[in-house]
């Protein structure tokens, strides 16, 4: 089967550091243990008797462990560790577990605007650290302390083998907090729904006959509030027909019915349903961003503003400014009603003006065939900084432009979708105002996922980071003490976490320097942005020393497991964005690559341990 070039690129994007790993990694560290031990095996046996002994492991190793392992003993080994790590009351952590979520609601900001991302925040962030730390402590504990305690020779004198030993440890650590996991997960889950439930009354005094549109036309409707509860009330509208919606309001809204005549507000049943859009896996459709320039010529980004954060380039009002996204694999049958669209556009205000009001902006869809250059007429909107706009493209349009097409009514899809293809253009419509924008700042929202499925991936990732933990804590067990590996597993997962920022400070992106040069401005209260006003030898001997450490640092970020991307499936659930297939295969793929890496090597240091002792 022949692998396309574009691929291949993606294979590497989703093993790079896994298969560094293996590659660069592995071969290097199993050298060198062969190297150590092979001088500790010298010493003690002499120099052709220490290479035989080293010879003869690493051909047992090749020749007889890996084909010769028995998943009969493997299971039983695992086994002897759970009732091991019962034996150290690892339900303590549980009942830790439930202790912190029993009082939370002590803690938690429940008049937040977003309780949704609040609640989903603390239980992943909750159940993470204390998954972590219990696999951490069970894993870079047991064989040492098998050793020191002599309880492992039991084991070696049967037939076992070293990779069984190593095999027997990770899997039954584990299945014991796999368990505790799942549970977890479910207490989770019921905190969240609970926590977030709630209900509204209508406030009978509130009720009013909405305003007509035009003079001399029927009222459309009533409106009215709801009653404070959770910390908030709602507006509300409903037609003449008695049916209508709240606004939104801390991430939610409310159905409301009503059945009866309004006119006598007593007799009739006003029913506020239970709310929607808070726990949500959005699918967003993303597209490509391109930038026009303020005489509408085509820029690699967008006007800087001065803002420290590039993420965002910024258009200028009342010009041809723009920002032009085109999305492809777009079709009718996926949007019969219209085309949603969601935006989190940045504003930058050169003059106040109503600070009340947003900055105004137009929306104009463009068809992507050359040929038959079409577009609507501009759609306005009003910015809305801080929250996420939504605005449905309807199916009909007026049409401005060349095509044949002027004064005619367009559809969205039959005359401006190209082979699934479209573009959608934003302006800012308010002389000396700016709208910022980054390629996500925009999307199209398809039909919504599960949420409870959404949830379990989440926790899959939480699982995933805690499989790695346990593979490395047992890997380094094999040949440090107990208190040396706990250092060793710790700085590798934290190495895990910020790689993406030693890579920054390493490659100068970031600011304030190396470990060293931090701490000298630490030290003299220096701010990042200036100069250390140092003599010129000591910041040369600084940024050396420093370029140094950071070398380093990065060789070992570039290897060890991605722990941030594990955990950024907890970022997409917390924000109601649905974790996609492709990025959880991509985790769990990686995350078994990396588990048989450690397996291996935790079994070579075993054998070779076994020269030395």
């Amino acid at each position: 089967m022949e692998i396309r070039p574009d691929e291949l690129q993606t294979l590497v994007q989703w093993f790079g550091p896994a298969l560094q790993f293996c590659v660069i990694a592995i071969p290097i560290l199993i050298a060198l243990a062969v190297f150590v031990w092979y001088l500790v095996a010298a010493v003690r046996r002499g120099p052709v008797e220490g290479f035989y002994a080293v010879a003869q492991v690493i051909a047992s190793f090749v020749g007889q462990d890996v084909p010769g392992t028995s998943v009969r003993r493997v299971f039983a080994l695992a086994r002897l560790t759970v009732q091991e790590a019962l034996r150290r009351r690892v339900l303590i952590a549980f009942a830790i577990f439930a202790l912190v979520f029993l009082f939370a609601g002590w803690f938690l900001d429940v008049k937040s605007d977003d309780p949704a991302h609040l609640y989903l925040s603390f239980v992943l962030t909750t159940t993470n650290y204390l998954v972590i730390a219990l696999g951490l402590f069970l894993s870079v504990f047991s064989i040492p302390t098998d050793i020191k305690n002599k309880t492992i020779f039991t084991v070696v004198t049967k037939p076992v083998r070293a990779n069984e030993i190593i095999l027997g440890r990770v899997l039954g650590f584990v299945v014991v907090i796999s368990i505790l996991l799942v549970l977890m997960g479910v207490i989770s889950y019921g905190f969240v729904v609970r926590g977030l439930r709630h209900q509204h009354q209508v406030a009978m005094d509130s009720i009013t006959r909405m305003a007509p549109e035009e003079a001399g036309k029927p009222s459309p409707g009533w409106e009215g509030t709801t009653t404070l509860n959770a910390h908030h009330r709602h507006t509300w509208q409903v037609d003449n027909q008695g049916h209508g919606r709240t606004d939104t309001v801390m991430g939610h809204w409310h159905e409301v019915t009503v059945e009866g005549d309004l006119n006598n507000p007593e007799q009739a049943k006003i029913t506020v349903g239970r709310q929607r859009d808070q726990l949500l896996a959005r699918v967003p459709i993303y597209g490509k961003l391109r930038f026009l320039d303020i005489k509408g010529n085509p820029t690699e980004k967008g006007i800087s503003v001065g803002k420290e954060w590039e993420y965002r380039s910024y258009i200028q009002g009342r010009s041809l400014a723009s920002g032009i996204w085109t999305f492809d694999g777009i079709s009718a049958q996926q949007f019969p009603n219209g085309l949603p669209i969601a935006m989190t556009l940045s504003v930058f205000r050169t003059f106040k003006a109503n600070i009340e009001k947003g900055v105004r902006g137009i929306i104009i869809v463009r068809s992507v065939d050359p040929h038959k250059p079409i577009e609507c007429e501009p759609i306005g909107f009003e910015s809305q900084e801080f929250n996420t706009q939504l605005i449905t493209i309807p199916r009909k349009l007026k049409p401005v432009g060349a095509g044949g097409m002027t004064g005619k009514e367009l559809d969205l899809f039959q005359d401006l979708v190209k082979d699934g293809k479209i573009e959608i253009i934003v302006r800012c419509d308010d002389a000396g105002q700016y709208f910022g924008m980054a390629q996500a700042d925009l999307y199209i929202r398809a039909a919504n996922a599960s949420f409870t499925w959404n949830f379990v991936k989440a926790f899959i990732g939480i699982w995933l980071q805690m499989l790695l933990v346990v593979c490395l804590g047992v890997m380094f067990s094999t040949f440090l003490s107990s208190s040396v590996a706990l250092l060793a597993t710790v700085s590798a997962v934290l190495l895990g976490f910020v790689g993406q920022f030693v890579t920054e400070l390493w490659t100068g992106k970031a600011f304030g320097g190396g470990p060293i040069e931090a701490t000298v401005r630490l030290v003299t209260q220096a701010n990042l942005m200036q100069a250390l006003n140092l003599n010129h030898v000591t910041e040369v001997i600084i940024k050396t020393a420093d370029k140094v450490l950071l070398t380093i640092m990065q060789s070992l970020a570039s290897v060890v497991p991605n722990f941030a991307a594990l955990g950024r499936t907890g970022e997409y659930l917390a924000y109601n964005f649905n974790i996609y297939g492709d990025l959880l295969a991509q985790n769990c793929l990686s995350a078994l690559v990396y588990v048989a890496a450690l397996v291996i090597l935790g079994t070579f240091f075993l054998k070779t341990r076994e020269i030395a002792a």
